[in-house]
């Protein structure tokens, strides 16, 4: 346990170390009545007990009692300071490590697994940080303290006492060993429910919308319920354990009376010293019984432990020692290849995308459209190749060095559960609200904003649900025009938005773009006409380079392509023909169709 600690703090442990020898004195002082206790009952039983003796007893009570509240006062606070420090840096640890990692990491993860280590492991570590380790310490040392103290009264009695305890110690492991066996199961099941819950709530509209309600309800009902078998299975084989080990431990007491009584009949034994060890002893049980309960614990964090390491130790994506600047913006392609798992995405490709120019991104879905433009911000490494910004490798860049080059603006916005002014803001951590108002109005997002209840102080919701589509869409423009990066990657915002916003995000790009290196990845062939250069994929390739003029006279996919869609921009559909697909009936509209 203490390892897992020591690796999740990065060796520091000043206040857990400090806890922990608070918790040893405060222990010691916890058995100052057994003292007392002790030379009572002697007292009592030789009728020597005086006024002077109890003043003086009391007397050390009470110095004892102020001793062990203060030394438990500050062993709690170290305690508590030590978790909440511990999961404050674990998180943020996480947070940076995640942040590092190619995206591959995360197509391969599932989100709920990511969401439990973050959350409940991390949470699970702090329980056992702030409220087990030090109950635990305190049950050994006080047990330890107690046997220590029976030993010098009579020792006959303490190792009758004792003897129990190494026959209880083999179910105590095998409790240990259940938890080691079963646990993973608990918490597969639990990544399970925890990701059937999430998409359960974040799909409720396509749920509702296709009437699936039912199906995946029964999904989710299904995921608990495996959950809560692994969960009572788990408790189950720890509970034998546990239950075993405190049984024998009462053996162990009753074998102590067996052997008191009999050495008090025979003479050996004075009938106080047996009564004395027969009340002081459950000094010593009672802690040692506590221990059956906290250990299966430090398995649990142990194991929330080993999985939050298993993120921290991920291989990042390779940082250089030393960062360079750029000095241009060219972005060059030298026979790119990438893979993702085993399948091929990107075959050979290479290309050059002049600084302050248009390329643009053509192919059917799954071409390596999107893997293009992943490649250039690296969220992903290449399998070979280059990628160059400005005459430089990637590679050679610090991330954040990279990303502060480059705006992305995507069909898939995802807004922070803040205020707008906040959303606005990412892209500039130090603007100040004149420089997000002005960005605003720019993306075409300022006049909506102001009429809003709280204006760009209005909350969003989660993945901006309470915005439109097209609203969503502006300010996502809005905080790249705010970083007011130097190459913008666009996957074509406008592909699927109604004609008044699209409008309105149309101006808000023409005015991101300006002056900008901008790769597009292009959905309406219409919005490139006027790109410096297309570069058409296929199956992953790099098929046809040149521009709009140039690709519709070949007689290739692009000029193909562009001929369907001419086709499809002039389709009509007829009443009658709206009729006779709907399957619509009535005279009315039978006349208006004649």
């Amino acid at each position: 346990m203490f390892e897992a600690t020591k690796k999740l703090s990065g060796g520091d442990l000043k206040f857990l170390n400090r806890a922990r020898n608070l918790t040893i004195l405060e222990m010691c002082f916890e058995g100052a009545p057994l003292v007392v206790l002790f030379f009572v009952l002697k007292d009592l039983f030789n009728d020597s007990l005086s006024r002077e003796n109890i003043l003086l007893f009391t007397l050390f009570l009470g110095v004892a009692v102020i001793f062990r509240v203060l030394f438990a006062m500050y062993a709690y606070i170290d305690n508590s300071i030590s978790g909440v420090e511990l999961t404050c840096s674990t998180r943020v640890k996480l947070g940076e490590k995640l942040r590092k990692l190619p995206m591959g990491f995360f197509a391969r993860r599932d989100i709920g697994e990511l969401n439990n280590t973050v959350l409940f492991d991390v949470t699970k570590v702090e329980h056992v940080i702030t409220h087990i380790y030090s109950k635990l310490i305190g049950c050994m040392v006080l047990s330890t303290i107690t046997a220590i103290f029976l030993l010098f009264i009579d020792w006959r009695l303490a190792l009758a006492m004792l003897v129990a305890v190494p026959i209880a110690l083999p179910m105590l492991l095998w409790a240990e060993k259940t938890v080691a066996a079963r646990t993973d199961r608990v918490l597969d099941a639990q990544e399970n429910t925890t990701s059937q819950v999430l998409e359960y709530l974040m799909g409720m509209k396509v749920i509702k919308s296709f009437n699936q309600i039912g199906e995946k309800f029964r999904r989710l009902d299904g995921s608990m319920r495996k959950l809560k078998d692994a969960a009572i299975k788990l408790e189950f084989g720890v509970g034998k354990g546990v239950v075993s080990y405190s049984a024998i431990l009462e053996v162990g007491f009753v074998f102590l009376i067996l052997l008191g009584t009999y050495l008090t009949f025979d003479g050996a034994l004075k009938t106080e010293i047996f009564l004395i060890f027969l009340v002081i002893s459950l000094y010593f049980y009672a802690p040692l019984r506590s221990i059956g309960v906290f250990f299966p614990e430090l398995r649990y964090m142990e194991k929330a432990g080993g999985r939050i390491n298993k993120v921290l130790e991920e291989t990042p994506l390779p940082e250089p020692e030393e960062d360079t600047e750029l000095e241009n913006y060219d972005i060059e392609f030298h026979n790119v290849s990438f893979s993702y798992k085993k399948t091929q995405v990107l075959k050979n490709i290479s290309f050059k995308a002049p600084e302050r120019s248009i390329t643009a991104l053509v192919g059917a879905s799954g071409s390596g459209k999107t893997t293009i433009t992943n490649l250039i911000a690296r969220f992903w490494d290449v399998d070979s190749g280059e990628v160059i910004i400005g005459s430089k490798n990637v590679k050679d860049m610090k991330t954040d060095t990279l990303l502060s080059y480059i705006s992305m603006v995507f069909q898939d916005v995802y807004l922070f559960n803040d205020t707008i002014f906040n959303n606005i803001k990412i892209g500039k951590k130090n603007a100040t609200r004149e420089e997000v108002i002005n960005a605003a109005k720019t993306a075409r997002c300022h006049e909506f904003i102001e009429k809003l209840p709280d204006g760009y102080d209005t909350m969003v919701g989660e993945g901006g649900a309470t915005l439109s589509g097209g609203e969503k869409q502006r300010i996502s423009i809005a905080r790249a025009m705010l970083k007011d990066a130097p190459i913008v990657l666009l996957d074509e915002a406008t592909a699927f938005l109604d004609p008044e916003n699209e409008k309105h995000v149309q101006e808000a790009i023409d005015e991101l773009v300006k002056s900008k290196t901008l790769i597009i990845i292009a959905h309406r062939l219409s919005t490139i006409v006027g790109a410096d250069q297309i570069l058409v994929l296929e199956n992953g390739e790099l098929t046809e380079q040149g521009k709009h003029e140039e690709l519709i006279t070949n007689d290739r996919f692009y000029s193909h392509l562009w001929k369907e869609r001419q086709r499809a921009g002039g389709w009509k559909l007829t009443r009658r023909a709206l009729r006779e697909e709907t399957g619509i009936k009535g005279s009315k509209m039978a006349n208006e169709n004649a």
